[in-house]
């Protein structure tokens, strides 16, 4: 899913999730339709289990 607001895309997770940054290891836990944020200026990339 995803929605435009201004000049920033944001995506929403498909399901429950992890999710982590490349560039610092930080790792979240999302739920089905919380925004995949961005971490270290980047957005965080899904783990897949």
């Amino acid at each position: 899913m995803e929605l435009k607001t201004g000049l920033i895309s944001v995506v929403r997770a498909e399901k429950d999730c992890e999710v982590y940054c490349p560039i610092c290891h930080k790792l979240l836990e999302l739920h089905k339709g919380d925004p995949i944020p961005r971490c270290c200026g980047k957005p965080m990339e899904v783990l897949e289990k």
